[in-house]
């Protein structure tokens, strides 16, 4: 079999599209094909920008900062928030706030265009859940499933 790193290369110029993204294109030596990759740098300000930047401050807290014995979050609640709003943000939903709660948890509250219908995943130390706040009702309250992430946003986009 040949090699594949001799049958490709970069078109020139680079093109930026988007600031501190570049979009390099590559061309077949044999046969043209459209094809490109995308580059994009961490800074880049995109949806759920001031969320993440929320979740690195949260990530600094000190034991009691609440000054009522609140826990600051771990770094594996840390994660498991930023994880979620990268993947909420590369589907397009925003982020209405963070916020840590005294016993070392970090909440994500989503809500719909009209504001009529939320969301609020809630990751503990040792679990996390996802609480649905309807329009009219109780709230309900589930064990939080990332493989149910799209079902739960079904729930809140509903029109």
């Amino acid at each position: 079999m040949p090699a594949l790193i001799n049958n490709y290369t970069t078109a020139a110029p680079l093109f930026t599209c988007r600031p501190n993204t570049v979009i390099v294109c590559c061309v077949s030596q044999e046969q043209p094909i459209n094809s490109s990759i995308t580059i994009s740098w961490g800074n880049q300000i995109g949806l759920n920008n001031r969320i993440l930047k929320l979740l690195d401050e949260y990530s600094i807290m000190r034991e009691n900062w609440d000054e009522d014995g609140g826990l600051p979050p771990t770094n594996d609640v840390i994660k498991e928030a930023k994880f979620i709003a990268s993947v909420l943000e590369k589907h397009g939903q925003s982020i209405f706030h963070a916020a840590p709660g005294p016993n070392g948890e970090i909440m994500l509250d989503l809500r719909n265009n009209k504001k009529s219908r939320s969301l609020e995943i809630i990751f503990y130390p040792h679990k996390a859940v996802s609480v649905l706040f309807p329009e009219v009702g109780r709230p309900k309250q589930e064990p939080f499933d990332s493989q149910n992430l799209s079902n739960l946003l079904q729930w809140l986009n509903q029109k």
